[in-house]
């Protein structure tokens, strides 16, 4: 079958696209080692804290169900001494630490709304290191840490609402 008009300009202008695209692709490795120490140093930075730890929280945690937090870690085995989180509803008064187990690649705590009256639950990550380092995460800007603070949604309400959101 013959190449039409359209279909040989298309592969011409393709063409040059592709050649970019395999040369950045080819030339990338050295493109990253000609740059600076200096440039590629993010060892103090607040991006390498939040790259170290990252959880996802949920959207949406109800007040009558068990919620999964769950934390990955990107350390070394060998290295983690401690995960915790910290955890408290706004009727309790102090914060309390549950150090946390690996389930299937994350560290994973299972929040059960046991209070009744409880209208939120304000939470934290930490990991400790064997070698004497401390992770957290929320962390804000400064470095320090910024729990999370998440209603508690009586999920009746929660779905009757949308359910009329989604009326027309």
């Amino acid at each position: 079958m013959p190449m039409g008009k359209r279909t040989c300009c298309r592969a011409c202008n393709n063409s040059g696209i592709y050649s970019v695209v395999i040369f950045i692709y080819l030339s990338g490795g050295s493109l990253t080692a000609s740059l600076p120490d200096s440039a590629s140093d993010y060892s103090g930075s607040y991006f390498q804290a939040m790259s170290t730890l990252l959880h996802k929280p949920p959207k949406n945690i109800f007040d009558d169900r068990p919620t999964k937090l769950q934390l990955y870690v990107d350390l070394p085995e060998d290295s983690i001494a401690r995960v915790s989180i910290f955890y408290k509803t706004n009727i309790m008064e102090n914060m309390q630490e549950i150090p946390l187990i690996k389930e299937g690649g994350f560290y994973t705590f299972k929040f059960e709304p046991e209070v009744p009256g409880a209208d939120s639950v304000t939470y934290f990550f930490t990991v400790a290191t064997s070698y004497q380092s401390m992770y957290a995460t929320p962390l804000d800007k400064n470095g320090n840490i910024k729990p999370y603070k998440k209603p508690l949604i009586d999920p009746i309400k929660y779905f009757e609402e949308r359910l009329k959101s989604m009326q027309w």
